[in-house]
C-alpha cells in the first residue's frame, strides 16, 4: 500500500511540474509578442473593485469613487464587484458559503480564521488557492476595463491583484484600502504597491508584511457627509427623533449579526434611554427583533438605512458587533462606540484593537455592556471637527507611485508550488477525516444515521453503551421490566456472554469508535472482525460515534453496514421529565458504575413506561 501511495505521490509531483513549466513557457513567449506600453490620450481611469461581502466594503468603495471624483472631474471612474470578475467558484465560496457559515457556524469559521492568522503555512495556502482560482478570470476583467489605477476595498481581491501585480502580469499600481484596525494579514499583499490605513497604528504592521513604503495613512475611508459638521438636534428633527433624552444604536452591521437582542436588553436596564436597533439587510433578524420588543415603546427596529450620517450625529451611544467602516463613522461623528457581542474572527480582533488603541470600549455580558453604556453616558465625548488633517484617501491613490516587489525567487515558487499540490490532496483527506462534511452532505444527499423507525407498534428501540461487565446486571433489569436492548460493543467479548445476550432475546451490536484523525482507515476492517467475532452479519447496524466521518460512513456502507446515532442519553439526562415516541432509537450511554447504570436504565424504563411504550432491540424493532 505505502510504495503504491508514494509512486503516485510522485506522479502527481512530476505532472504538476511539468504543467507548470509548459504554462511558464507559453506566457513567456506571449509577453515577448505583446506590444509595449500602451499610450493613451482619454482622461485617466480608475477602476474600483469591491465585494458585497457585509455593507463595510461597498461602503468604503463607494466613498473612494466620490473622493476620486470630487479630487479629479476629468476622472474616469469604475466601480465593479471584484467576486464577479474573478469566477463562480470564488464567488460562491467568499459570497455564498462564507455568509452561511457567518450566520449558522460561527464558532468553525472563528477556528479557521485563527489557524490561517497564526499559521503562515496555512494562510500561503489559501493565498495560492485564491490565485491559482482567481488570477486569470479577475485578469481578464482588468484587461477589458484597461485602467491606469486599480483600488481594491475586499482582502481577497487585493490578494489575487497582488500576485497578478508581483508577476508583473498586471502593469498598473494597485491600491489596498484596509479599514479594519487588525487581522491585517488578510488585508496586506507585497505585490500591492500602496495600502491606505485608516489609523497610524497599522503602519507598522503593513509594513512589516509587505515592505517598507508600502503604507500611508489616509483621512477615514467615509462617505462625504460624515466629513461635514452636523448638530445633534438637526440630525434629530431629520430623522424624526426626540429632541431630548439619552439615545443608543445597537447595531449588527450589513447582514444583521451579533447578540442584538440581548444587546438591545442590557440597553433597556438603564432608566429613560432610548434603542435604535439595526439588523441591516437581515429581514429574518428584523422580525425576531420586532416580535421581541413589540411591547416596549422605547426600541425601535430598524433595517438598511443610508441615514447613518444623521443617525450616529444624533445618538449619545453606539454598541456594535462587527466593526470595520461603521465603527469609523461613529468616531467621525464623536459618537462612542462599544464593542459587543462580535462574531468570532475578524470582528472580535477589531474589537480588542478598538480598545488598545484607545477608540472604544469592549463588553463580554449584559452587565458589563450597561455598565459601559451609563459611563458613556455619564460622559459624553466632546465634540470633534469631523474634517480630518490627513490627505484624502484619493488624493493618496491618484499620486501613487509604482512599487515592484521582487520576483518570487525559484525556491519561493516551488515552495508555493508544494502547497498548493498540498491543499489539493489534504482537502479530500480534511473532508473525509472530519464531522462536518458530513453533517453538512447528511441531510441534502439522504445519508443521515437510523434515529427514528417509522412503525405502527408503539415500540422504541435502546441501544446500550456499557462495560461488558455490567451486562449480567444489565440483562437482569431489562428482564424484570420485560424488556430488550442491544449492547454495543467496541471488541470482541467472552463467548459465554453472547450466549446469555442470545438466550435474553437481546443482541450484540457492532460499535465503530471515533479515535485518531485517521482512524477511519481501519474502518472496514474493524467492523467486519467485529461482527464476525460477535456473530452478527456484516450488513447489520452499528453503533456510529458521536461524530461520524465521510471516511467511517463510505468505508462501511461500502461493506452493506448502517449507523445508528439515536437520541444518546445519559446519567443526568432528566429521563423522567422526557417525552418518547413511537419508532425512536434510544442510545443509553452508562459507562462502568454499576449503581449508576441501574439507577439510570431504571428512571428510563419507567419514563418509555409511562408513555405506553415497550423497549425492544433495534433489531426487533426493524422487524
Amino acid at each position: 500500500m505505502l510504495p503504491i501511495l508514494i509512486v503516485a505521490l510522485l506522479l502527481f509531483a512530476a505532472e504538476v511540474a511539468v504543467f507548470w513549466i509548459v504554462r511558464a513557457v507559453l506566457r513567456r513567449a506571449r509577453s515577448r509578442g505583446q506590444a509595449g506600453p500602451r499610450s493613451r490620450t482619454e482622461r485617466r481611469r480608475v477602476l474600483v473593485l469591491t465585494a458585497p461581502v457585509g455593507e463595510g466594503h461597498m461602503a468604503a468603495a463607494r466613498a473612494m469613487v466620490a473622493e476620486l471624483e470630487a479630487e479629479d472631474s476629468e476622472l474616469e471612474v469604475i466601480l465593479l464587484n471584484g467576486l464577479d470578475g474573478m469566477g463562480r467558484t470564488l464567488r460562491f465560496i467568499l459570497h455564498d458559503l462564507y455568509r452561511w457559515q457567518f450566520g449558522h457556524l460561527a464558532r468553525t469559521y472563528g477556528r479557521g480564521y485563527q489557524l490561517l492568522e497564526r499559521s503562515p503555512v496555512f494562510l500561503g495556502m489559501g493565498r495560492a488557492a485564491l490565485a491559482v482560482l482567481g488570477s486569470r478570470p479577475l485578469l481578464r476583467l482588468v484587461e477589458q476595463v484597461d485602467p491606469d489605477i486599480i483600488v481594491s476595498t475586499h482582502p481577497p481581491v487585493t490578494c489575487v491583484l497582488g500576485h497578478l501585480r508581483r508577476r508583473e502580469r498586471l502593469e498598473v499600481p494597485v491600491v489596498a484600502t484596509i479599514t479594519d484596525l487588525d487581522g491585517l494579514c488578510f488585508w496586506v499583499h507585497e505585490g500591492a504597491d500602496l495600502h491606505l490605513v485608516m489609523h497610524e497604528s497599522c503602519i507598522e504592521g503593513v509594513e512589516r508584511l509587505a515592505g517598507p513604503g508600502s503604507a500611508r495613512c489616509a483621512r477615514p475611508l467615509i462617505a462625504p457627509a460624515f466629513h461635514e459638521p452636523r448638530e445633534r438636534v438637526d440630525a434629530r428633527r431629520s430623522l424624526g427623533l426626540p429632541e431630548s433624552g439619552a439615545i443608543a444604536i445597537v447595531s449588527g452591521g450589513g447582514w444583521g449579526v451579533g447578540e442584538l437582542e440581548e444587546a438591545t436588553r442590557a440597553a433597556l436596564t438603564i432608566d429613560d434611554l432610548a434603542i435604535i436597533c439595526l439588523s441591516g439587510k437581515n429581514e429574518g433578524t428584523k422580525r425576531r427583533l420586532e416580535l421581541a420588543f413589540a411591547a416596549e415603546p422605547r426600541v425601535t427596529v430598524w433595517g438598511f438605512t443610508d441615514r447613518m450620517s444623521d443617525l450616529l450625529a444624533a445618538a449619545d451611544a453606539l454598541v456594535h458587533s462587527t466593526g470595520g467602516v461603521t465603527v469609523l463613522e461613529a468616531l467621525s461623528r464623536s459618537c462612542p462606540v462599544i464593542a459587543y457581542g462580535a462574531p468570532p474572527g475578524h470582528a472580535r480582533l477589531t474589537a480588542k484593537a478598538l480598545v488598545r488603541q484607545g477608540l472604544g470600549l469592549m463588553a463580554s455580558s449584559p452587565d458589563e455592556l450597561a455598565a459601559s453604556l451609563r459611563s458613556v453616558l455619564e460622559r459624553p465625548a466632546a465634540a470633534t471637527n469631523a474634517t480630518s488633517t490627513l490627505p484624502p484617501s484619493a488624493r493618496l491613490a491618484l499620486a501613487v507611485s509604482p512599487r515592484r516587489a521582487p520576483a518570487p525567487t525559484l525556491p519561493s515558487r516551488v515552495l508555493r508550488r508544494s502547497m498548493l499540490a498540498c491543499v489539493a490532496l489534504a482537502f479530500p483527506g480534511w473532508a473525509l477525516s472530519t464531522d462536518l462534511p458530513y453533517a453538512l452532505a447528511s441531510g441534502s444527499l439522504d445519508l443521515a444515521p437510523l434515529d427514528v423507525v417509522s412503525t405502527a407498534r408503539p415500540e422504541v428501540g435502546l441501544v446500550i453503551n456499557a462495560s461488558p461487565e455490567l451486562f449480567p446486571s444489565l440483562a437482569a433489569q431489562l428482564e424484570m421490566h420485560q424488556a430488550h436492548a442491544s449492547f454495543a460493543f467496541s471488541r470482541p467479548i467472552d463467548g459465554k456472554v453472547l450466549v446469555s445476550i442470545d438466550q435474553a432475546r437481546d443482541e450484540p451490536l457492532p460499535e465503530l469508535g471515533s479515535g485518531r484523525p485517521l482512524s477511519w482507515l481501519g474502518t472496514r476492517g474493524h467492523l467486519e472482525d467485529l461482527s464476525a467475532a460477535l456473530g452478527v452479519p456484516a450488513t447489520h447496524y452499528y453503533l456510529a460515534p458521536t461524530e461520524l466521518n465521510f471516511g467511517e460512513y463510505l468505508l462501511a456502507r461500502g461493506q452493506g453496514a448502517l449507523p445508528i446515532t439515536g437520541s444518546r442519553l445519559g446519567p443526568g439526562a432528566f429521563l423522567a421529565t422526557r417525552d418518547f415516541r413511537r419508532g425512536q432509537v434510544i442510545v443509553l450511554d452508562l459507562g462502568t458504575n454499576e449503581a449508576v447504570a441501574i439507577s439510570t436504565l431504571d428512571d428510563l424504563l419507567a419514563a418509555v413506561a409511562r408513555d405506553q411504550l415497550r423497549v425492544v432491540s433495534v433489531g426487533q424493532l426493524l422487524d
